[in-house]
């Protein structure tokens, strides 16, 4: 089943359900969540797409709880075999779906994701799959690299970005959906880590074209977006890493966190003319992040034991994989 998460998205949602409905894949239904919206997207999809399924909440859960609401529904279903999650600011190729179950015939492979580009510059990369770091924090690999083939290969990743990934059913019966205390952003690498620990692989599919409309829901350099992506790097952390690397994630981040400000600070005015947060602002919502992730770190421990019970890999395969899928501190983004 393919799931739309839909939260305000007039301006993209019929295109985006149009082309998941044009797939050329035979056996699929699609699923539109909508997140408590107010601008009449939830009845353009009632009215011009009765084969659409529409999940209607009745206030804005965020990604995670959102996502999760369809992913639910989509489970109920036995003959359900993958769910494919989607943006509301995409458009997908018409053999994305039938590109992604392809890439998912090994049964060893739990997660597959898709080659994102960017809808208003075709040319440029937005996502091939999560590349992972020793902090707890990710970054979408071939991130804003000019696209020329070096990525069309089909190769092992780590996981996938859930604006457009399949899921294998038996994946989310056995570690759970996205986390919902994470709220938006780097739920899908959590979910990764979880697939990965309890001993699935990942997968890029090359075909699986998907058009991207870039944080059309928001601001690409919010200081919500900051402060999430700060927390949940940290729950990420203490959730999913052995301990011996959590040690070593400290001096790591210190070392990211300089490049970034040294890049930041050097960085020209954008061309608009329009200015991001201040380096204070920004500094100001990761503090906020890192406190408000301390004291839910007692949370975050509960959850890492009781991953204990479907972990199948130890501490040198961890090790392995953040050589294998890892980048490091100067190829992370700024903020």
């Amino acid at each position: 089943m393919i799931v739309i998460l839909n939260w305000n998205g007039r301006d993209y949602i019929r295109g985006c359900v149009r082309s998941a409905l044009d797939q050329t894949y035979g056996n699929f239904r699609v699923l539109v969540v909508d997140n408590g919206s107010t601008d009449g997207s939830r009845e353009t999809v009632a009215d011009e797409f009765p084969e659409a399924g529409l999940l209607p909440l009745p206030d804005n859960l965020h990604f995670a709880r959102g996502s999760n609401a369809g992913f639910e529904e989509a489970l109920r279903d036995p003959e359900c075999a993958f769910v494919a999650p989607l943006n509301n600011d995409t458009r997908v190729d018409p053999e994305w779906l039938a590109s992604l179950v392809a890439s998912a015939q090994d049964p060893r492979v739990g997660t597959v994701a898709s080659k994102m580009v960017f809808m208003d510059r075709p040319e440029i990369l937005n996502s091939t799959g999560i590349a992972i770091a020793r902090d707890g924090s990710g970054l979408d690999r071939g991130w804003n690299q000019r696209d020329e083939g070096q990525f069309d290969t089909a190769v092992d990743v780590f996981g996938p970005s859930a604006g457009a990934a399949l899921y294998r059913r038996e994946v989310l019966e056995t570690v759970g959906l996205f986390d919902a205390d994470f709220v938006a952003y780097y739920e899908d690498l959590d979910l990764a880590w979880r697939a990965r620990l309890a001993g699935w692989e990942g997968r890029f599919s090359p075909r699986a074209v998907v058009f991207h409309k870039y944080s059309a829901s928001t601001s690409p350099r919010a200081l919500w977006k900051t402060y999430q992506g700060e927390r949940n790097r940290i729950w990420n952390l203490v959730q999913n890493y052995p301990r011996r690397l959590i040690a070593t994630a400290v001096p790591w981040n210190a070392g990211r966190l300089g490049a970034a400000l040294l890049r930041r600070s050097r960085s020209p005015r954008p061309a608009s003319g329009l200015q991001g947060p201040s380096m204070s602002e920004v500094g100001a919502a990761m503090a906020r992040a890192r406190l408000d992730a301390y004291r839910g770190l007692p949370r975050a421990i509960r959850k890492r034991r009781l991953r204990a019970a479907y972990r199948k890999v130890g501490a040198g395969i961890v090790a392995a994989w953040l050589r294998q899928y890892g980048v490091g501190w100067r190829d992370l983004p700024v903020d």
